[in-house]
């Protein structure tokens, strides 16, 4: 059967998350997909909400849809890692623990947002590590990957040749939405069968501009369209932002905008 996964996705069980995972169900199940990996914030969860994840995801789980756990480890200050299929806390904050923790529990371990720190990661946690997310639609923006995954993620695989390219939302509200997802053949929608392969990288990342194999590969077309495409989408969206700070700080009085010949605005301070 034709399975479309999306992978990375918060509930209330994290502090950022909108939706409870029965409602995250029904919404992902009306956009037409078939899988729902979580990626609950370790730093959120105690023993009552990890009983909530383990007793929730098989609850809205039947036979055409399913709720894979999963937990998201803040090992450091930039580098996350989020562990699919695992609905336990780690013993130990080290990277390399935290993804041999996941493959012992039969899970699959992905480097989360990597574009947050520039695509560098140390050799260890490369090695130690089952995917790379090559796009985070909730940090990296919707509609592309980063104009720096595609070559970001090679230098990785040489480090761990064995290294996958994967895609998560990092979903929190209906907003951040972005029909992305993972495209795999499987024969029941079990979460030992779709996690096994997710780890065989038998699945191909796709949406409506983008579309690339478990190695990163994409046409010569869609290298260039992520190259040029995504860095004019990223300055976009930086100036999007940096005029969106511009505004909020002249709503509370302490800048203004003033008009220059010519059209042109700059900042003053009162």
């Amino acid at each position: 059967m034709s399975i479309r996964g999306a992978l990375h996705v918060h509930s209330t069980l994290s502090r950022d998350g909108t939706m409870t995972i029965a409602q995250l169900a029904r919404y992902f199940k009306e956009k037409g997909y078939h899988v729902l990996a979580m990626g609950a914030h370790a730093e959120d969860l105690d023993d009552a909400k990890l009983g909530i994840l383990r007793e929730q995801s098989p609850a809205n789980s039947d036979d055409k849809f399913l709720v894979i756990p999963g937990v998201e480890f803040a090992v450091t200050p930039t580098i996350h890692i989020v562990a699919l299929g695992v609905a336990n806390l780690a013993r130990s904050n080290n990277p390399s623990d935290v993804a041999a923790q996941t493959r012992e529990q039969g899970g699959m371990s992905v480097l989360a947002h990597p574009n947050r720190f520039g695509w560098d990661c140390p050799p260890e946690v490369l090695r130690a590590l089952d995917a790379v997310e090559i796009w985070n639609v909730g940090n990296d923006g919707k509609f592309l990957p980063a104009a720096n995954a595609l070559a970001g993620f090679q230098r990785m695989r040489q480090v761990n040749p064995k290294l996958l390219a994967i895609a998560g939302h990092d979903f929190l509200r209906t907003a951040s939405f972005y029909k992305l997802a993972i495209e795999i053949e499987a024969p029941a929608l079990s979460p030992g069968v779709i996690l096994q392969i997710l780890k065989l990288g038998a699945y191909r990342v796709r949406s409506p501009f983008f579309n690339c194999n478990a190695c990163g590969q994409v046409s010569p077309a869609g290298g260039a369209l992520v190259r040029h495409v995504s860095g004019r989408l990223e300055t976009i969206r930086k100036a999007r932002s940096i005029f969106g700070r511009f505004r909020r700080r002249d709503d509370r009085g302490g800048w203004h905008s003033q008009e220059l010949p010519g059209g042109k605005l700059t900042a003053n301070s009162e």
